[in-house]
């Protein structure tokens, strides 16, 4: 049998009442305690497309105005027990190998794929079927764009974020792009849970998510405990690269400066505390030393 989550700071509510009984919250006024012992199994890095963008300023205000940039797209599996977690989805799988590529804004970006999600999980012996749940950083096309290759899986999302990309027409063109584009991604999964902050997924700390707004308002990071190597940190959007993380940059696109640098700060804190390491993902530096499927950390 599959395990049960359990948030262990507070009951869960349902919020959509009988017209749509599979969304619920988890609400959490209280941070983490972030001390359970728990180990999650194994955990993956897949490829999930690159891009370059033609305006590195737009992540450094003020710096590298007109310099491009290449930045890495990253999803993760985890394993626990028996259940499969997926962390983000990527670039959709179906633009795989086109020359033109994809894009969410396609006056500053451009993402290409070359291996698709799915033969990625063959290399493991899974299948799209085999994963229990989804769970989202945000709602950005090159984190989403994958959710419907996982229609029996519990996609799980912050509930200001699904707010967000709900609430109407954005007053900046760009946001507004970004989220029309998310609606159409997302789509109208069946088990959809919505959180409201930080949720510990099984109750012993190996599998935590991390409430951190600022480059979205329901942006969220997951750490995750194995037994050899210890806490890591997968960022979402929190921070882009580690030279932002350093300078504490804000990119410009983000929806809040003062909530992304909290963000930062607090994953900056919680590393402190547990020794975590941070895998950035976009940093394609970094991401181009790490493990990958069907490599793994354990």
């Amino acid at each position: 049998m599959r395990g049960t989550p359990v948030n262990r700071f507070c009951a869960w509510a349902v919020v959509a009442a009988l017209a749509n009984p599979s969304i619920s919250t988890a609400a959490s006024s209280d941070p983490p305690a972030l001390t359970g012992s728990g180990v999650a199994d194994r955990l993956y890095r897949l490829d999930c497309g690159h891009s370059v963008a033609n305006d590195e300023s737009v992540w450094t205000p003020g710096e590298n105005v007109g310099k491009s940039i290449e930045f890495s797209s990253t999803c993760y599996l985890i394993k626990h027990g028996r259940d499969v977690i997926m962390w983000d989805t990527g670039v959709p799988e179906a633009t795989v190998n086109d020359p033109k590529g994809w894009s969410t804004l396609p006056s500053l970006i451009v993402y290409h794929v070359e291996r698709t999600l799915t033969s990625q999980l063959v290399e493991i012996g899974l299948a799209p079927g085999d994963v229990t749940y989804v769970i989202l950083s945000h709602s950005h096309g090159d984190h989403i764009g994958n959710v419907k290759l996982f229609p029996d899986s519990e996609v799980i999302l912050q509930k200001a974020e699904f707010d967000w990309i709900n609430s109407g027409p954005q007053a900046d063109p760009k946001l507004n792009a970004l989220t029309a584009l998310a609606r159409e991604l997302l789509g109208h999964p069946k088990k959809l849970r919505l959180i409201n902050g930080d949720l510990d997924l099984y109750g012993d700390g190996s599998v935590d998510l991390i409430s951190t707004p600022g480059h979205t308002p329901g942006s969220q990071s997951l750490m995750v405990h194995l037994a050899k190597s210890g806490y890591i940190i997968l960022s979402g959007d929190v921070v882009h690269s580690k030279g932002n993380f350093e300078r504490r940059t804000v990119p410009s696109l983000n929806t809040d400066r003062a909530q992304s640098l909290a963000s930062m700060q607090r994953i900056r804190s919680i590393m402190q505390t547990r020794h975590a390491q941070m895998f950035i993902n976009h940093d394609k530096a970094q991401t181009d030393q790490l493990k990958l499927i069907p490599d793994f950390y354990d």
